[in-house]
């Protein structure tokens, strides 16, 4: 509790009581040192001390007057703490059964009259609290912050004093002291308290978002705006503060709190505790879907109309996209345009992307969206990607090239980046190739741009390079005749260019023939394993050796007299 004395312009009750307060009591003896004892000397000390505070007080001004305000709030918040204490002791000799009567009875009196003072002084501050409201209207809006700093505090200093009364009212209940008047009045002054909080958080919210609308709209008057927005910053926050006082205090007290409670949430955003409760869980939804039904009421034809449009305008760019898609693909896969099946696959998928982004951009404009500084950010974000990118751009760059000058196609037969196997597809950043063990590998355009790329089946017809030995004692010529007889008499080797039969080497073990036939391309390696079958099957047959690798090993042998020797 902050203050329960008021200061400055805030009137202090008359407490004569204090000054006549009464001396140990009736029965006790001066010697004891018990600590209920001890407690009620310190309570006479403090009330005498009260006393004299508030007769000083009265007489002086000026700075004077404010000193002896501020010791009457530490005095009395050190009575409110003391009573605290007295009541949780008078509890526990109760229950040790050996209450002291007469020392309840002055808790009691204490605590009556403390709390009489309490209500008093609220009252008091809630006038203040209506001056300053009523004088806000008349306010310069560089003086508003300056008045809701004021009532900010009054406000704290009046929850300070209500809450006092509710430890109060609690206290009485374990002394037994009647304060069913005094609860009676604690309870309607928080509820009362609670609900105008309320409406005031209501009303500066309202406030708030027409000074905000009003000032998005203006210029002129814009500082004065923004003063008296800091003004309803500093009210709501305030407002907010006291009425979640007021809120703990009802809880306290077991009264109804959940309106309060999700207009709260509503103001702070923080859910808490409160997502446990039911009923403000419903409540938010309830006011949540009503405003969704009220805004659909008043916009409902106008989006109705422009969803519509949308629909309508996707479906014609869509429509679009496929013709544009067949237009290109028709005119590409035209024999007059020489063009790899790679580049006729882009130009024939980013057609269709194109026009649906096109479209994309007609939708936006729709909604209300320049669509100028969106390009124009981009484009600039392009810019800025292009070095952290850098890698990518390079596969980019080196998927155009490919594309442009044609290395290999889709189906080709190609060994690049390292990699032997059929080429699969082609995007702007990656090469996509089978293998012949039927992995699939994606290697990035640069690397295989950058590497030496083999393209085995770019041409129509390719020779078949084969090698066969036969003995140095076999007949070269029939050999010859041989190999030309099973080379001619296949189907699939081609007559023109001739094939090439020569004496290529003369190895270790064997004199080595070189046989070439040219043949179609996709018939290679069924030229290769058949010329090869059947040069061995005839070899046999017309006795033609085919060596292995031979090696001669010289032994000599030494005589006995050698053997003999030493």
């Amino acid at each position: 509790m902050r203050r329960l004395a008021l200061a400055g312009s805030v009137a202090v009750l008359q407490l004569t009581w204090l000054c006549v307060s009464p001396g140990p009591l009736a029965g006790q003896e001066p010697t004891e040192t018990d600590h209920m004892s001890e407690l009620l000397s310190r309570l006479d000390r403090l009330e005498s001390r009260i006393g004299h505070l508030q007769t000083r007080y009265e007489d002086a001004e000026g700075e004077d007057r404010d000193l002896f305000a501020d010791q009457l709030a530490r005095r009395w918040r050190e009575h409110h703490q003391l009573l605290g204490e007295m009541v949780g002791a008078t509890e526990a000799v109760r229950e040790a059964g050996a209450e002291r009567p007469a020392a309840t009875e002055r808790i009691r009196g204490a605590l009556d009259r403390e709390t009489e003072t309490l209500l008093a002084n609220g009252e008091q501050v809630q006038e203040q609290i209506t001056d300053l409201r009523v004088a806000r209207p008349g306010t310069a809006p560089d003086e508003l912050v300056s008045l809701e700093l004021r009532l900010t505090d009054l406000n704290i200093e009046l929850d300070e004093l209500i809450v006092a009364a509710v430890d109060n009212t609690e206290r009485a209940e374990i002394v037994g002291l009647d304060l069913d008047l005094r609860v009676g009045q604690v309870d309607a002054a928080i509820g009362d308290r609670a609900a105008v909080l309320a409406a005031r958080i209501e009303l500066a919210r309202d406030q708030r978002a027409g000074l905000s609308d009003r000032l998005t709209r203006t210029g002129v008057d814009s500082v004065a705006i923004g003063d008296e927005l800091d003004a309803l910053e500093e009210k709501l926050f305030g407002t907010t503060t006291s009425l979640q006082t007021m809120v703990d205090l009802m809880n306290r007290r077991g009264l109804e709190t959940s309106e309060y409670r999700r207009l709260l949430v509503e103001v702070t955003g923080d859910l808490g505790t409160n997502i446990l409760d039911t009923r403000v869980v419903a409540g938010l939804m309830e006011q949540r879907w009503a405003a969704v039904r009220e805004w659909l009421a008043a916009n409902g034809g106008a989006i109705a109309v422009r969803v519509v449009t949308i629909v309508g305008v996707l479906f014609v760019f869509g429509i679009l996209a496929r013709l544009g898609r067949r237009a290109v693909e028709r005119v590409v896969r035209s024999s007059r345009i020489a063009a790899s099946e790679l580049l006729k696959r882009l130009l024939i998928n980013t057609i269709s992307k194109l026009i649906w982004f096109m479209g994309f951009l007609v939708v936006l404009s729709m909604f209300g969206i320049d669509i100028g500084p969106m390009l124009a950010g981009l484009g600039i974000a392009g810019f800025v990607l292009g070095f952290a990118l850098q890698d990518t751009l390079s596969n980019f760059a080196a998927g155009l090239m490919i594309m442009v000058y044609r290395p290999f196609d889709v189906e080709d037969i190609v060994t690049a980046g390292g990699v032997t196997g059929v080429v699969q597809a082609v995007t702007l950043v990656s090469t996509v190739i089978t293998t012949f063990d039927n992995q699939l590998m994606i290697v990035p355009n640069s690397k295989v741009w950058g590497d030496v790329i083999n393209n085995v089946t770019a041409e129509e017809s390719r020779r078949v390079d084969l090698v066969f030995g036969i003995g140095y004692a076999d007949d070269i010529d029939k050999a010859q005749r041989i190999m030309d007889d099973v080379v001619r008499s296949h189907d699939r080797v081609l007559e023109d260019p001739e094939p090439t039969i020569q004496v290529h080497n003369l190895g270790d073990s064997s004199v080595d023939f070189v046989c070439r036939p040219w043949c179609r391309t996709e018939d290679y390696w069924t030229v290769y394993w058949d010329v090869t079958r059947a040069v061995k099957e005839r070899f046999d047959a017309e006795g033609i050796s085919i060596p292995f690798p031979q090696r001669d090993v010289h032994v000599y042998q030494h005589g006995e007299a050698d053997s003999a020797s030493p």
